[in-house]
């Protein structure tokens, strides 16, 4: 065989190879390999997949062409590609023009009957989640994958080119195709009259209810334009996008570029399958374009700007590049392969890349944080900028009207400071007060325009509900949140409170539960994150009327589409304190301090701004959840009771005398609730039974001493071991 022969021959194998694992869809892949890869719409196949077990490696692939309807649809998801059974499975859909890649059971626990609502849920911990990536445009044939790796929880979406990423929290490494592979593409489209009909989908339904929905006949089938191809594939692979060209710099989605500062694009060449540590070897150039026209809704209308060659060399590889203040930068590597032409299938094409350069406006670098603190105290914000031209600066309230900052107030200061292009500002409130509550931000202009930062809350930490019941409803807090019961109450029920010469008098609910109570709706944790309630209660030991659980202080929406749960502080049936809150399983306290019947007790409920709920009884820290958190809807609060029926009567309501119910925008510490617990009763107990700190507490006297080092002394050299050792 001649040299020139061999050549020839082995060009024609590299060639090959490479276009064999180009991927129609997904780049790298060999579509060959997919498990599943359909050329037409499919509803329902059942078990036409083998189990994806162990690797925990996934990838969903679509080619696809939407209507108009498929992308404005805004009720519900449109199918593209799912699979999975009753319990377990994953999908991509179209949602509200967002294709959005979507699993339940990620997390290894299941996820029957979960639906999503937030379709930017990215903690799979509770078995469910849902990203929207990107948009996807009608009338645009769309090549798009999700590249999805359980055992890392890194998410790779590209639609038509254009690169997204995510990681996903509480994922345990598992695909969870091991059951039901019910796949379908595009699913069906109803006839004339018909229904969509959940049971032709790919095994998501959860029971009655979609992954993405609360009712199934908001899921709907594709239309797809008439004609148009599709494809659909399903990999036990993800992605690897270092075999990709990779390291753009700027980098991909970058923010503020300075036109001034970067003058050219750069990139590092593909790696090596075999070791992307090193570049690929096979790659004899790089076909860099630059379009100075990008357009993702209609394509044909791309112009590029730069469209250049640069040979294989070292890395990284620059291309110059000029662009201007507010320009949105997209660009493309396309790797050639054995000196094969642009276009080539035999060529490595990368994603296509975006940057966005420093507007000419003011750019926002740095906004306000959320602060919270006592009347009186002080609060700072501070944001950050740059211009490219003078600017000034202003701090501002929202409000209708807004409110601007100045140094006339005595309690106002503001401060700032320049170089070059960038400036800081800070605002601080001195003093503060419950009018200083509120949304907070920085406003930068100069001569092309404004530009706002995000808004920061100024939270107040006070009392914000006090209802003592001395023959009233009324809110001494002075937030106004006046209760209003359902039925008033009759005279005998205003009794004695827990210390009549201290609080005064306490409503008995035993004649006549409905007694019980409802303020207008307010949002509690609004500016703070956090809540606190304690309240004294005589629980008469008789069942709640309506269910196993009665309200105590709770708060909850309505229309919970909109509104939604908010959170319950309750007691059960057999005197258990309780706390619950959407999203999360309900908690509670150990048997030993269940309210016993006809006594007084004092409870207490805290949510911390990190997730963590607290149960007290009696002054002391007897339950802890590490990750409750309430809910910000703006609820009626219920007192008393848990709900209101669809008659406007209050429901699961709690029998017993109530007393000084308060409720507070900050969580009280264990020290503040057993103060209030001992101003009562003037008692000393242990404030905290299941601290680490009492761990060798052995005769439970909520201290350790001698007497404890006794108790351990007594065994020291006692020994279970077998056989026994001498």
């Amino acid at each position: 065989m001649t040299k020139i022969y061999k050549i020839l021959v082995l060009m024609l194998c590299l060639a090959a190879f490479s276009a064999a694992f180009a991927g129609e869809i997904v780049p790298g892949f060999d579509d060959s390999a997919a498990l599943v890869d359909y050329a037409e719409r499919q509803v329902q196949n059942n078990d036409d997949m083998p189990a994806i077990q162990g690797s925990g490696l996934m990838t969903l692939a679509a080619k696809f062409t939407p209507t108009e309807a498929d992308v404005t649809k805004t009720d519900g998801p449109v199918i593209v590609i799912e699979v999975g059974g009753t319990t377990f499975g994953t999908g991509v859909y179209i949602c509200n023009g967002m294709l959005t890649f979507c699993s339940k059971g990620a997390n290894g626990s299941g996820g029957l009957g979960v639906t999503i609502a937030d379709l930017n849920d990215t903690d799979a911990s509770d078995s469910a989640f849902a990203v929207a990536m990107g948009p996807v445009y009608a009338g645009v044939e769309t090549r798009a994958f999700a590249s999805f790796n359980t055992n890392t929880g890194e998410l790779v979406v590209m639609i038509n080119g254009r690169l997204y990423e995510e990681t996903i929290s509480g994922t345990v490494g598992t695909a969870n195709l091991t059951g039901s592979k019910t796949v379908s593409v595009l699913n069906q489209v109803p006839g004339p009259g018909e229904d969509y009909d959940y049971g032709n989908m790919g095994g998501l339904s959860g029971g009655d209810s979609h992954i993405l929905v609360t009712s199934n006949d908001s899921a709907v089938a594709m239309e797809t334009e008439s004609g148009s191809a599709v494809r659909g594939q399903i990999f036990e692979d993800v992605v690897d996008l270092e075999t990709l060209p990779r390291n753009p710099l700027p980098a991909n989605n970058a923010e503020n570029i300075d036109p001034v500062a970067v003058t050219s694009v750069q990139f590092d060449t593909a790696g090596d399958p075999a070791n992307t540590s090193n570049p690929n070897p096979n790659v004899t150039g790089h076909f860099v374009t630059i379009y100075s026209t990008f357009d993702p809704t209609n394509p044909a209308n791309n112009v590029a700007a730069v469209d250049t060659f640069v040979a294989a060399g070292s890395d990284p590889v620059q291309v110059p590049y000029s662009f201007n203040l507010g320009d949105e930068v997209f660009w493309q590597v396309e790797e050639q392969v054995g000196g094969a032409s642009k276009g080539d299938p035999a060529n490595i094409l990368g994603p296509i890349w975006e940057f966005k350069a420093l507007p000419a406006i003011p750019a926002i670098t740095a906004s306000p944080q959320d602060a919270a603190d006592f009347p009186g105290s002080e609060i700072s914000f501070s944001a950050a900028f740059t211009s490219k031209s003078s600017a000034n600066v202003q701090w501002v309230k929202a409000g209708d009207p807004e409110i601007i900052l100045d140094e006339s107030d005595p309690d106002i200061t503001i401060s700032g400071s320049q170089h070059g292009d960038s400036y800081t500002s800070g605002l601080t409130v001195s003093n503060i007060e419950k009018a200083d509550q509120g949304e907070y931000f920085c406003r930068a202009t100069n001569a092309d325009g404004i530009a706002d930062s995000d808004y920061a809350r100024l939270g107040v930490k006070r009392m914000i509900g006090y209802w003592p019941l001395d023959g009233d409803y009324l809110d001494y807090s002075g937030d106004e949140h006046h209760a209003d019961p359902n039925t008033a109450p009759l005279a005998t029920q205003w009794v004695d409170g827990v210390d009549p010469a201290v609080t005064g008098q306490a409503l008995d609910t035993e004649p006549n539960a409905l007694v019980a109570a409802s303020t207008e709706p307010f949002e509690p944790a609004k500016y703070t994150d956090e809540l606190s309630i304690t309240l004294w209660v005589k629980w008469s030991g008789e069942p709640n009327p309506d269910q196993y659980y009665g309200g105590l202080v709770c708060s909850h929406g309505q229309n919970t589409t909109e509104n939604g749960n908010n959170w319950f502080f309750e007691l059960t049936n057999d005197g258990q304190p309780y706390a619950n809150a959407p999203g999360y399983n309900g908690w509670g306290v150990p048997d030993v301090h269940y309210l016993a019947p006809d006594q007084w007790a004092q409870v207490a409920f805290v949510n911390e701004a990190g997730e963590t709920g607290k149960l007290f009884v009696n002054g002391a820290l007897v339950a802890v959840d590490e990750t409750h958190q309430i809910t910000k809807a703006e609820n009626p609060v219920y007192l008393m009771c848990s709900n209101i029926d669809s008659a406007g009567t209050l429901i699961q309501t709690t029998v017993g005398v109530f007393d000084e119910i308060k409720m507070y925008n900050y969580a009280l510490t264990t020290d503040e609730i057993a103060q209030q617990y001992y101003d009562i009763t003037g008692e000393t107990f242990c404030k905290d039974p299941y601290s680490d700190a009492l761990m060798y507490d052995f005769d439970g006297n909520c201290r350790v001493d001698l007497a404890d080092f006794a108790i351990f002394a007594l065994d020291w050299q006692e020994s279970n071991l077998y056989p026994k050792v001498e």
